[in-house]
């Protein structure tokens, strides 16, 4: 914990590591649901309630990514290396992503988050770059992530861009995430973790939710054909 010098404790003790770990646990939870696996595990009264409440806490899921997108942006010392690694997990994220919810190898009409979050890098070099076009780089990976299909289409890139831009202002960041996520209540939840984070990385392990991703897909895709 942090303690200011008036001696007042500041509830700021989740690294980026920790924020990481409740991202891939609630998305996990989300995705269990989402995938209808719940379906092939109970009968459909509790299902139906199971599916609910996984889906209610996956929403806290993805603020929570955008946000250590953010902070990896800021912090990262080649942005090259992070954009040919979200474009190669994208890339290799698809087949999983569509057999797990389209029930197909491929589906040109959603496409996984990975996209999202390259998007969302892309667009931040440009707001980086050139900070008084901001508005028109947001409005672009806005259309991007729209045109493409690509998972949440353009809420990712205006989170994105907000907390950007707002990172120095914790007040109108807070409002403006709860505003974009408003439509889905149980997502505002993500804004309490996100602002206990301490600044610090933590322990983690690099590359962990890079894989996570495109193997939880994989194996809710396993499980579902066992059990049917």
């Amino acid at each position: 914990m942090k303690v200011n010098v008036l001696g007042k404790i500041k509830i700021k003790f989740f690294s980026s590591a920790i924020l990481k770990y409740i991202a891939m646990v609630t998305m996990l939870i989300d995705h269990i649901g989402a995938s209808g696996l719940i379906f092939l595990m109970f009968n459909i009264a509790v299902s139906m309630r199971m599916y609910y409440i996984s889906r209610m806490i996956g929403r806290v899921s993805f603020p929570i990514y955008l946000f250590l997108l953010v902070e990896g942006f800021v912090h990262t010392k080649n942005i090259k290396k992070y954009i040919i690694r979200l474009t190669l997990f994208a890339i290799l994220s698809e087949v999983p992503f569509d057999m797990a919810f389209w029930g197909g190898f491929f589906n040109m009409q959603h496409q996984n988050v990975m996209w999202s979050l390259l998007i969302c890098v892309i667009m931040l070099c440009g707001i980086k770059k050139y900070p008084d076009f901001s508005v028109i780089f947001v409005g672009m990976g806005c259309f991007a992530a729209w045109f493409i299909k690509s998972d949440y289409e353009y809420i990712g890139p205006l989170a994105v861009g907000c907390m950007y831009l707002f990172r120095e202002r914790a007040v109108y960041k807070n409002v403006a995430t709860a505003i974009i996520f408003s439509f889905e209540p149980p997502a505002l939840f993500s804004l309490i973790p996100m602002n206990m984070y301490n600044g610090e990385k933590g322990k983690s392990l690099k590359y962990l939710f890079y894989f996570f991703y495109p193997v939880h897909l994989l194996a809710l895709v396993l499980i579902k054909k066992i059990l049917r």
